[in-house]
């Protein structure tokens, strides 16, 4: 063993050790979809904390729905699953009952006054406060009437207007103590499940399962929504998909090798492969800090791709000659020609980093550095393991030879013509095409609960907008101009921090209202006709008119601010920013113009694509960038008809690709442009082997022909994946693949070297 080859051995086994510690001590494995998505350093800082606030809310939250018929086995059963849900360890904690502390109620209720009162009682008391007072009599006299204060302690009813929830909220059943709603006879109790860790975890999904299973069989509704609840089954699915590609990857890249060269030694050929992705793993980890199990299913695909450099070098094995055929010889031979190879198939794989996506970025790394180890252990490792290796003679190297040597009579012009017509035709059949719903696949009884809770709770067609402001009294009277647009037009239903508390300026001018009613007795005459002492009126009045005005923060932080609490921001590098919630959004293209200035829709999946339009057109733009650089290289190396003919292939290859996407009405989308890529670096690397390879033209074929087999199994195993997005990566690059080995066996008529 020379000290190269103890060198990289090294560097392996510290890598390994690396790895034993990383899935130690913690695990790298990330499976939130959110980690793939593009993350903008330079974002406006509101805007961060707006999606942060919506992913938290997604994505460490669950509800709960059950429901019955009979209201008592709602709420009874509501109470076990809580019980069930908890105990489960997987939770914080189980909002299911709602039991207030009547004192630190009441004192919250001094405190607000009538800063919360709803608009309707507002208006009454600045334009009609004899009817204000009128229905507050009423209300005195009325025996089933509830008081969270005493009448001498609220004199005026303020208190009755205190608890407020947003429009469509549960009502709060007092002898349960929880929420509930009724639809169509049935009761539905509500339940808020707080996760203790937001990593997905599949244990979420057994016990949603269990739940689904014991509703069915006691008669019994239930349903329960949450971003967790898609994370546990991406995770599971993700980790399935890989590790039944990769083993069926393996097995068939196994089984062809052992096919085509009938030698148990040729098993050989998969070390490379195993040490290219233990260097891509551990590349990935250190540079990236973990590896998202869509990138790991990516990398299955470089199954095939790994062994090209082994399968070109051990090729000539299967043609006996005159000399027999030497590892080592053979290797100094080939190695100009691989790292040429090499440099133009990782620096194809390096633009990615280049592109704002971490998932591109991530495949980058993990790439570029399998690559490298497959490189490395090919060069160092197998010239030693073939030592005196001698093929036994096979079918594949007999047909190999056969249409080696009928390929100089091959009429190219009746193939590659009609082709290239076919290709150009389809081109202009493209669809450009980009959805962030390509990205996962939802499980349809997981996506039938969410939009069963989405109706129940009246959050379907819902829509977030984000209104920022100097100061809280401006941001109030955007919400609430917002919710007047919205009204006049009716485009929606809206939950606002405006039907919450009023601005500051106006808890003033409703005040000085007060004052001005303290000293008109006749207009509160209505209390004082059913025995309120008239002194009791106007010293309350008189103490309104003199409270001092509640912030929007100090209205929050009180027990009945809780449900319009996540809708405020704070306040982010001097701007005061809020959430506006909206239901039921009945002309979505309307929406946008019938914001008010200051007011920002929140459309995530329409920013997304765009930004995955962008980076597609930023990784063509990338590509043809490396097509040049890759012709400069070709051409300084290997003279300017040579190589722009090796830049041929990967460019029909291309072409071709698009063509056929074209004819096959399959959008192209950002991951069949990465396809694409990888295809030409691939199909570049063809073009240099199949130039410079010193082996006869049926080596040299048999070697693009094991190659292209072996990288054809990994992609054609990707086209099967359920992930939209992934299938598109694999049947482009399948593809191309194709495309690759007919315009490389056509360059290698090109320069025989019989």
């Amino acid at each position: 063993m020379n000290l190269r080859t103890a060198l990289y051995l090294s560097i392996c086994l510290l890598m390994a050790v690396f790895l034993g510690i990383q899935f130690t001590q913690h695990a790298p494995l990330q499976t939130q979809l959110t980690a793939l998505l593009p993350q903008e350093t330079a974002a406006d800082p509101v805007f961060q904390a707006a999606e942060q606030a919506q992913e938290a809310e997604l994505n460490q939250n669950i509800v709960i729905a059950v429901g019955s018929s009979d209201s008592e086995t709602a709420f009874q059963t509501a109470s076990q699953l809580a019980d069930t849900w908890q105990q489960s360890g997987l939770f914080q904690k189980i909002d299911s009952k709602i039991e207030p502390d009547l004192a630190q109620l009441r004192q919250s209720v001094r405190l607000l006054g009538a800063a919360v009162l709803p608009e309707a009682q507002l208006k009454q008391i600045r334009q009609q406060p004899q009817h204000y007072f009128a229905e507050r009599a009423e209300a005195v006299l009325n025996p089933f009437a509830a008081q969270l204060l005493p009448l001498e302690a609220d004199w005026l009813g303020f208190s009755r207007f205190i608890n407020k929830q947003p429009p469509g909220s549960p009502q709060w059943h007092s002898g349960h103590a929880m929420l509930y709603s009724e639809e169509n006879g049935i009761t539905w109790v509500w339940l808020r499940a707080k996760l203790a860790d937001n990593a997905p975890n599949p244990a979420l999904l057994t016990l949603w399962q269990e739940s689904k299973t014991a509703a069915e069989q006691n008669g019994y509704h239930f349903a329960a929504a949450g971003g967790a609840l898609f994370a546990a089954d991406a995770k599971q699915s993700a980790e399935r998909e890989s590790s039944w590609m990769s083993a069926a990857g393996l097995i068939l890249t196994f089984l062809l090798l052992g096919t085509v060269f009938r030698s148990v030694k040729t098993a050989a050929l998969l070390l490379p492969l195993g040490l290219g992705i233990l260097w891509g793993l551990a590349a990935t980890i250190a540079v990236c800090g973990e590896i998202h199990a869509l990138t790991l299913v990516i990398g299955t695909s470089l199954i095939g791709v790994l062994v090209d450099f082994p399968l070109h070098w051990l090729a000539p094995s299967l043609f006996p000659n005159s000399q027999p055929w030497n590892g080592r010889h053979t290797m100094r031979q080939v190695l100009p020609g691989f790292a040429v190879s090499f440099g133009i198939t990782a620096l194809g794989y390096l633009l990615l980093w280049f592109t704002p996506l971490p998932i591109l970025q991530q495949t980058a790394v993990f790439s570029v550095a399998a690559l490298a180890g497959s490189f490395s252990a090919t060069v160092f490792l197998l010239p030693a393991l073939f030592h005196r290796y001698r093929a036994k003679p096979v079918p594949f190297a007999r047909l190999t030879a056969r249409f080696a040597d009928r390929l100089p009579a091959l009429k190219w012009r009746y193939i590659l013509l009609p082709l290239a017509c076919l290709s150009l035709s389809g081109i202009f059949k493209l669809q450009w095409q980009d959805d962030i719903r390509s990205w996962m696949v939802l499980r349809p009884d997981l996506l039938a609960d969410s939009r069963q809770i989405a109706r129940l709770s009246g959050m379907e067609h819902s829509q977030t907008v984000l209104l920022t402001a100097p100061d809280t009294d401006t941001l109030l009277k955007q919400n609430r101009q917002l919710e007047t647009r919205l009204r006049q037009h009716n485009l929606a239903e809206i939950q606002s921090l405006n039907q919450w508390i009023l601005p500051t300026d106006e808890q003033i001018q409703l005040r000085q209202r007060f004052a001005e009613l303290a000293a008109q007795p006749e207009i509160y005459a209505p209390l004082t006709d059913i025995g309120v002492p008239k002194h009791e009126i106007q010293t309350a009045l008189t103490a309104a008119a003199q409270a001092a005005p509640v912030s929007l923060a100090e209205s929050l932080n009180t027990p009945q601010g809780e449900a319009f609490r996540s809708l405020y921001l704070g306040n982010i590098n001097g701007r005061h920013a809020s959430l506006a919630r909206l239901h039921h959004v009945r002309n979505p293209a309307a929406l946008a113009a019938a914001l008010p200035d200051g007011a920002v829709l929140l459309d995530k999946p329409a920013q997304l694509n765009r930004q995955f339009a962008q980076t597609r057109n930023q990784a063509a733009w990338l590509k043809l960038a490396s097509f040049v650089f890759a012709w400069a290289v070709l051409w300084y190396i290997f003279g300017k008809r040579r190589g722009t003919l090796m830049l041929a292939v990967p460019t029909l290859a291309v072409i071709g690709t698009l063509g056929l996407l074209g004819w096959l009405q399959i959008p192209v989308s950002l991951f069949a442009v990465f396809g694409m890529l990888l295809a030409a670096a691939i199909g570049a690397d063809y073009a240099v082997y199949a130039v410079t390879a010193p082996e006869h033209t049926a080596a040299r074929i048999a070697g693009i022909t094991l190659a292209a087999l072996t990288t054809g199994i990994s992609f054609i195993l990707l086209a099967g994946s359920a992930t939209p997005a992934v299938a598109a990566f694999g049947i482009s690059v399948s593809c191309g693949v194709v495309f690759n080995w007919l315009a490389a066996v056509w360059l290698i008529q090109k320069f025989p070297h019989d």
